[in-house]
């Protein structure tokens, strides 16, 4: 993953081009990321420029020879505040989609409703970012049994239950990204 997209365009161009003769060079495939996705500001100003400079800058995967291309849609890195909630362009994907001839990946996925999810990876979206949620429930269990048990600090003793909450949002999000992936984790694992 090379993320220099709070370069100047053509700087991004030059430096992913960069990452890309090397990482290929050895097998590795590269993915970048254009325009602003965001980090946790969720200010909405500037979000049509935005993907104006997506739509007008499509050339960097012919230019920079890039695997997977994250693209601003919408979405922000990190948890969203509890009064925000997150609305995918889904009309900009659908052009997107349409244009570029590599993968798409969705950055800032946690927090977002699971129909917008679900419909971006019928758009295009082959891999979503999801590490918020599965960090944040994993993280506010852990809270809750140092809470309840202030002494207890083994992580052997403390964290198989908060694997449990993780595993249960990583089962509901693989449902919502249609994966093949959970039921053949399920089915070896009699998971229900």
């Amino acid at each position: 993953m090379i993320d220099a997209s709070n370069l100047p365009y053509e700087e991004n161009v030059a430096l992913t081009k960069q990452v890309v003769e090397l990482a290929h060079k050895v097998n590795v495939s590269v993915e970048a990321e254009i325009g602003t996705i965001g980090a946790m500001n969720y200010e909405t100003e500037g979000v049509d420029n935005v993907y104006i400079q997506i739509l007008n800058k499509l050339k960097i995967c012919k230019r920079t020879g890039i695997d997977c291309l994250a693209v601003a849609i919408g979405t922000a890195h990190g948890l969203y505040p509890k009064n925000f909630t997150p609305k995918l362009n889904l009309e900009l994907l659908k052009i997107l989609n349409k244009e570029v001839n590599i993968p798409l990946v969705l950055h800032g996925g946690s927090g977002n409703p699971d129909e917008e999810v679900t419909a971006s990876v019928s758009l295009g979206v082959s891999k979503v970012n999801i590490s918020s949620d599965v960090k944040s429930v994993f993280f506010k269990k852990c809270h809750e049994l140092l809470n309840e048990n202030p002494n207890q600090y083994e992580p052997c003793d403390l964290f198989p239950k908060c694997i449990d909450e993780a595993k249960k949002v990583i089962y509901h999000k693989l449902n919502v990204l249609n994966t093949l992936v959970r039921l053949i984790y399920i089915n070896n694992k009699n998971i229900p």
